[in-house]
């Protein structure tokens, strides 16, 4: 269908929605209506109706989704309930209950996925969730300012999984301001110092992607040039000289001892080696900002910088990425249970599904086998679909 085609569609749908004073998803997020908000004996209504549905017993409520900035919905905001079959089966199966009709179609494309994956890469499929039949209903609202109206709500039956260990959590996402475990973080100060991670890191923070094609500046970019000076005999250094120095100092440093250390010694010492080198030429205007005052701005990112380079990305590496980017997507095939999961994750782009939304609280693990899953497929998408 051409675009014509789908824009007619979706007016005639919202027409019908409007007739039936049925709230649609996006016009929900937009007013503030959350299912989060709802009250237990609401929200349990709801999640007994689609339960019925399913053939299946409602349990008891295990947990609910946060409200974003602003106190909008979060993407992905629902309510998750225990559930059982009549006959006994599904203890090891969940039931969310969201509003957001992007949750339905990533969950769709999830299970479809794992279905397709499972006979030619079951190793793959593994990091996907076995989910069931989704159902719907329409929800009518019977108090409060919105009370007549009426929003739809699907039904999605999902595995039960576990949290993660804290040493598998820290070494897949880093530190949450602490880390529980010593060995996730003797791992993790490894890797971050380690030069094969840390030249690149540093390259690509100091570098601005505007002078790609400028190779004297596309790395450290606002780092002094001193041209040579044939009467003094001088030879002169280039920027990128410059940040050659700059990468042995760094790597003359100690290497941080403690997650403390890192934090309250290691990373200073190389904001302070950077700034040693920076290009202190003013500006014609006090409209523009300085090299001085970028290369400022560029060392407070080292941090994010690096520590995003050794963690699983919440979200799939942008077209042309950088050098640190898609070195760090590099894991080796025969690594730890954490490298396997890591590989897998990219792998899923090649089958035609992309990621999205990975972050420690949405990566969990079967008890069964101690497979690490992706627990919220909700923001998952088709490969053609992200690259359009």
């Amino acid at each position: 269908m051409n675009k014509k085609t789908l824009d007619l569609l979706e007016k005639i749908q919202n027409k019908l929605n409007e007739e039936q004073n049925v709230i649609g998803g996006r016009e929900a997020k937009r007013q503030g209506v959350n299912l989060v908000d709802l009250d237990p004996e609401s929200a349990r209504e709801i999640a007994e109706m689609l339960a019925d549905k399913l053939g299946a017993q409602l349990g008891k409520e295990i947990g609910r989704g946060t409200i974003g900035q602003r106190g909008q919905p979060s993407p992905g905001s629902g309510i998750v309930y225990e559930i059982r079959t009549e006959e006994g089966k599904g203890r090891d199966m969940v039931l969310k209950i969201t509003q957001f009709p992007h949750e339905k179609r990533g969950y769709t494309l999830a299970r479809w996925k794992k279905r397709q994956l499972e006979y030619k890469k079951p190793e793959l499929a593994s990091i996907l969730p076995e989910i069931g039949q989704i159902v719907d209903i329409i929800y009518d609202i019977k108090s409060g300012w919105l009370s007549g109206n009426s929003i739809k709500v699907y039904g999605i039956p999902v595995e039960r999984l576990v949290p993660l260990p804290n040493r598998v959590k820290e070494q897949l996402f880093g530190h949450a301001g602490t880390f529980k475990s010593e060995e996730a973080e003797k791992e993790w100060l490894f890797d971050i110092s380690d030069p094969k991670m840390l030249i690149p890191a540093l390259r690509d923070n100091f570098g601005e992607k505007l002078y790609r094609e400028r190779d004297g500046d596309r790395w450290y970019t606002y780092f002094a040039e001193i041209p040579p000076n044939e009467a003094e005999n001088r030879l002169g250094r280039t920027k990128m000289q410059a940040g050659q120095e700059f990468e042995r100092l760094v790597l003359d440093l100690e290497s941080p001892k403690s997650f403390n250390d890192y934090r309250g010694r290691w990373i200073r010492q190389i904001r302070k080696l950077a700034m040693r080198f920076a290009d202190n030429t003013p500006t014609s205007s006090s409209i523009y900002t300085s090299p001085k005052k970028k290369l400022e701005m560029q060392a407070n990112r080292l941090v994010k910088r690096l520590e995003d380079a050794i963690k699983i990305p919440r979200e799939p590496p942008a077209a042309g990425s950088s050098s640190i980017e898609d070195a760090s997507l590099k894991r080796p095939e025969d690594g730890n249970l954490v490298d396997q999961f890591y590989n897998k994750l990219m792998a899923l782009s090649s089958e035609g599904v992309v990621f999205w939304d990975t972050h420690r609280g949405n990566v969990m693990m079967r008890p069964s086998t101690n497979e690490i899953v992706i627990s919220d497929v909700g923001w998952f998408t088709y490969a053609e679909k992200l690259a359009s």
